[in-house]
């Protein structure tokens, strides 16, 4: 559209488009031709009193002066009223016709990137000004925020978000980023860009679309428009996130076309921003923090901190710097270490620590015999023990568990409601609260983690380990121990876990699955790991703990089998065998060979299926259930039950010693195969949303 069409168009809506002629009388208006703007969305025609634009009268003129947006297809808008007018906008209401406006999509409405033009996409519906009528759009699309796309802090991301839906098409991408704010660091005494930034052929300079997205270590950087980056590196392109998502690459020739298509966009912005850990503010903070606690020394850390945080994609805030540097202090005057994991070990008694551990910088960790152990705040934003080499990111991990969580403790306050109930008590929002309490879903997906980091070899590459089956049941005993007072472990030793008489779901439902699909998916994101690995895990694990049913293995006290394979943080493990007892594990290892094998052959006359069935070499150590699916004459899949009688087991194991040791690892095997029915699809469908909460490469399979 030429701008002598944008300029007919505003003057028939002054003139028409309102109750009265807007062009006539004492108060008429007109177009101000010669402040004619061309934007992304279309053209920028302004108007004014016809007294203050023709006759000079500037008390005469409107304030703030009205504009109109008339956009390729001829439709008429408002711009965004806003200080910053980079909100949406609005659709012209028209004498005489209905007044349609338009919902726009939350995130979409509020990234900086709407006064590039609303696309038909990001409309979700419109309501009618006079009747509030509601129509859907069918033509909405998902944004990419609520595709799962990374967060977005600023205008870069959301854009970035935009070009990689679909959302904006390149042209429009490169006007939204001539003036988007890029980071790039520099050094700390010159202030240049740091060296390693640079790239030839064609020649870009690596830059960032946040500060939490700066390399970790990073002190000082330059915040600039794109523009303002041109001219102080002319001839220079921008590789944008290289190496994370989302990225881009613009060229020298595509930033000059850009410029040269909108000569009106000026450059605005550039300075220079200095790190919160090595603000002033901090560092006055820091020292008083240290005359306070009487140290010798300036309390050590912060930048250490700071580096994971921004490892993990965060950035430590001024707040944060002064709540870990507070809680660093009470570690040092406890000679706690500032990284690594608690020893059960350790001599406590000559420690001492605030009542109040929030307020004084601490969070509490504890050790492998379920001591409370302060430690320093994190804020949420970094972990105090390194993971390095895994494909997923801890803090997403933690996010799948807390959200997790929280939802059980939502959910349980109106489990048994029906909808009419849950208004009639909570209102029409609903529950807005947890109930405070942990539920009993989340204490078991607990002690499943718990027991995965038991279990899993230290030289875990991704895939299935045999075993699996046994970890499953472990974690339902030791669950089921803590209930009853019984510790193994640290966990069994925190007072919120333990609810005496506490019932799991029930056996065939697909949430008590979820709670070992969650745990599975963080196998999918180890190094080396394959696409499967998470779902094979969740079958086995699933298969171990009877699909929600408790399965009490026989597991020997103590023997070479254990020793051979010691649980990590475990004291019967640590302990090794006892005195007097040289036999225990040869006596368990009959039981678990006879046990495996009578309950092939119950179940084979029971129901009729005579066919022997080849196992894997695999041995299983410490469970001696086999949990193969019975198979009805009609080939209907029954209800997954294991079957056992540990009694009789370990009268026969001594006779039978020796003969046909089939481990029921390969049974387990089995079962993650696809024979147990619902169990494979349950367990590979929950790894999936597991590993979407992760990130680990299952998400992509």
């Amino acid at each position: 559209m030429r701008a002598s069409e944008a300029i007919a168009k505003v003057e028939q809506w002054l003139r028409a488009g309102n109750p009265v002629d807007l062009t006539s009388g004492e108060h008429a208006v007109r177009v101000d031709h010669e402040n004619l703007l061309r934007i992304p969305e279309g053209w920028l025609v302004p108007y004014d009193a016809v007294r203050a634009l023709d006759g000079g009268e500037r008390l005469a003129a409107l304030v703030p002066k009205p504009a109109l947006i008339v956009r390729g297809d001829g439709s008429l808008r408002h711009p965004d009223p806003g200080p910053d007018g980079t909100g949406p906008s609005v659709a012209v209401a028209v004498a005489g016709q209905d007044d349609w406006q338009e919902i726009v999509e939350p995130e979409f409405a509020r990234g900086g990137v709407a006064h590039l033009g609303v696309p038909p996409d990001a409309v979700m519906a419109w309501r009618n000004g006079g009747s509030g009528e509601i129509r859907v759009n069918p033509a909405y699309r998902l944004g990419p925020e609520r595709l799962g796309h990374p967060a977005m802090d600023t205008a870069l991301e959301q854009l970035l978000g935009c070009l990689t839906t679909g959302r904006f098409d390149r042209p429009r991408y490169l006007a939204g980023l001539l003036r988007a704010e890029v980071y790039y660091p520099v050094d700390h005494r010159t202030e240049q860009p740091v060296s390693g930034l640079w790239q030839e052929n064609p020649r870009t300079m690596t830059v960032f679309s946040s500060r939490r997205r700066l390399p970790p270590g990073t002190s000082k950087w330059v915040r600039a428009d794109v523009l303002s980056f041109a001219a102080e590196f002319p001839g220079a392109g921008l590789s944008i996130n290289p190496g994370t998502f989302p990225s881009d690459v613009v060229g020298d020739g595509e930033l000059a076309r850009a410029r040269e298509r909108w000569p009106d966009f000026r450059a605005e912005i550039r300075v220079v921003e200095l790190s919160p850990e090595y603000s002033e503010e901090v560092a006055i903070a820091a020292e008083g923090i240290r005359v306070e606690a009487g140290l010798a020394e300036p309390v050590s850390g912060l930048p250490e901190a700071a580096a994971k945080a921004r490892a993990a994609g965060f950035e430590l805030s001024v707040e944060d710097c002064e709540r870990f540097v507070r809680g660093r202090a009470w570690e040092l005057r406890n000679s706690v270490a500032s990284v690594g994991v608690p020893s059960p070990d350790d001599d406590v008694s000559a420690q001492r620590w605030p009542s109040d551990l929030r307020a004084n910088g601490l969070a509490r960790g504890y050790d492998a015999a379920g001591r409370v152990r302060p430690q320093a705040a994190s804020s949420g934003k970094f972990f105090r023990q390194d993971a390095d080499g895994h494909g997923f990111a801890w803090h997403r991990v933690v996010g799948a568990f807390a959200g997790f969580a929280i939802g059980e403790s939502l959910g349980s306050a109106v489990d048994t409601m029906s909808l009419p109930e849950i208004r009639a008590r909570f209102g029409e929002d609903g529950v807005l609260e947890p109930a405070g309490t942990i539920g009993p879903l989340t204490r078991q997906l607990l002690f499943h983690t718990e027991g995965l980091m038991r279990g899993l070899p230290a030289g875990f590459s991704g895939a299935a380990p045999g075993g699996l089956m046994a970890m499953g049941a472990l974690s339902v005993q030791r669950w089921q121990d803590a209930q009853r007072g019984e510790y193994d472990g640290w966990l069994s030793q925190v007072p919120e876990l333990r609810v005496p008489g506490e019932a799991g779901p029930s056996g065939g439902s697909d949430v008590a699955f979820l709670v070992p699909g969650m745990v599975a998916a963080l196998c999918g994101g180890g190094p080396g790991a394959d696409a499967d690995a998470a779902a094979r895990v969740a079958s086995l694990l699933a298969a171990g703990r009877g699909g929600g049913r408790a399965v009490r293995p026989v597991v020997p006290a103590r023997g070479p089998a254990a020793a051979a394979h010691p649980a990590p943080g475990d004291p019967a493990a640590r302990a090794g065998p006892r005195s007097g007892d040289r036999h225990a594990g040869q006596r368990g290892a009959r039981a678990r060979g006879a046990g495996a094998r009578r309950s092939r052959r119950t179940r084979r006359r029971r129901h009729g299926t005579h066919r022997r069935r080849r196992l894997g070499p695999d041995h299983d150590r410490g469970v001696a259930t086999v949990l193969r699916p019975p198979v009805g004459d009609a080939g209907r899949r029954r209800p997954f039950r294991p079957q056992r009688d540990h009694g009789r087991d370990r009268r026969r194991g001594g006779r039978r010693a020796g003969r046909d040791p089939r481990p029921a690892a390969g049974v387990a095997r089995q079962a993650g195969s696809g024979r147990p029915g619902g169990n494979r699809r349950r367990g590979r469908f929950l790894a999936l949303l597991g590993a979407a909460a992760v990130g680990g490469p299952t998400l992509c399979r």
